[in-house]
Parts: structure tokens; sequence; C-alpha cells
């Protein structure tokens, strides 16, 4: 299969299952498990196609990937105004625990506007707004304007890619093998991209737990 078949198969799933697939790939990148899916890259393919595709369009992928970004930072924030730092101690996450809240207490709205942009923070600092029962309507506010930044960055991006599909498979055609080499490096820097979020959010792991 050729690369140009490959982009044909999945301008075809993201028809058809674009829209969850974005608000789920957004709402798992935000939680502690958000190395394990990749959420930015979903965001810029289906941004690529919702320029090339007639059934997906790029206002609706804004919408998905900022409500599926919200709601997890809404459930942080209220699941950490509910059961205040067990989550922290039951991961074991006091280092991202305590930045966080340092962050938020000396940064504000500023730190939560900006927090989609923190990596593995992102999820503490709305779970440390919850356990410091920081105001809902501000909270509300701040982390509506940070979701909708982020996915229209990435969104935007990959929709501005889409204006050079065409050369982009008549490139991959002509490159034939090396394109492969090509697409298996990008998928090699995503893999390192996803071990390092996992190295990161296991290394305040106790040393048994590690084994």
């Amino acid at each position: 299969m050729d690369i140009p078949t490959l982009i044909i198969q999945l301008a075809h799933f993201f028809d058809r299952y674009g829209y969850m697939t974005v608000f789920l790939g957004s709402f798992v990148e935000v939680t502690p498990l958000g190395w394990l899916v990749p959420g930015g890259v979903i965001l810029a393919v289906a941004g690529f196609f919702a320029k090339t595709e007639n059934e997906i369009n790029l206002v609706s992928v804004i919408l998905f990937g900022s409500f599926g970004s919200w709601f997890s930072l809404l459930f942080a924030y209220f699941l950490g105004k509910k059961s205040g730092l067990w989550l922290v101690k039951k991961l074991k996450q006091e280092k991202n625990a305590e930045l966080a809240k340092k962050l938020l207490r000396n940064h504000g709205g500023i730190i939560l506007t900006t927090s989609m942009m923190a990596n593995m923070t992102r999820f503490w600092i709305s779970y440390i707004a919850g356990v410091e029962k920081y105001k809902i309507p501000k909270f509300i506010l701040y982390s509506s304007v940070a979701s909708t930044g982020w996915v229209s960055l990435m969104a935007i991006l990959g929709y501005i890619a889409g204006y050079e599909r065409q050369n982009i498979e008549k490139i991959t055609a002509s490159l034939g093998i090396v394109a492969w080499l090509l697409l298996g490096l990008a998928l090699f820097v995503i893999y390192r991209s996803i071990k390092h979020e996992y190295h990161h959010f296991k290394k305040d792991l106790p040393h048994e737990e590690n084994i």
C-alpha cells in the first residue's frame, strides 16, 4: 500500500469517525494517561482532512476538540474539589502537584489560560485548582480559553498543511520507498515523544513500583 492510498483510507476514517476521535483524543490527552494518545497529532490530522474533504470541517473539529479538552479540565477540577489530594497521593504525583500549586498561586489566570501548553502538569493545575477551591466562574473562563487556544492552533496547522495535499501525494508517490522511510521516521519521533511523556509520568513513582 502506497502513502497516497494510506492518506485516502485515513480520509475515509476521519469522514466517519473524525469528530468522535478528535473529542476523545483531546479529552484523554489532558488526563494523566495523556502519554497514551497523541491528541495534538490527531487534531493536526483532522485539520488536514478538514481542508481536503467535504465530510469534516475545521470549525467542527475545533469545537469537538475544545469540548473534549475542556471537559477533561473540568473533570480534573471537580475531582480535586471532591477528593482533595487523594489522586495525587494515589499516583505519587506530589512533585507535579506542588509545581501546579505554586504556578496557580503565583500566576493564577495566566497559568490556567496557558495550561494546555504545560504537558504533564496541565491536568494537575486544574486538579489543584479544585483542591484550592478556585472560583468556578473564573476557572470555566480560563480553562475554555486554554482549550480553545490549543485545539485551534493544532487544527489550523493541519488545515494549512491540507493546502499542499496534492503536492504531498505527488512527492510521496515519486519517492516510493523513501516516502515510507520518512513516514517511519515520523512515527518513530511520535513514539519517542510518547515514551518521554510516559517516563516523565513514572519518574515520581516509588522504586519498587518501577520494577
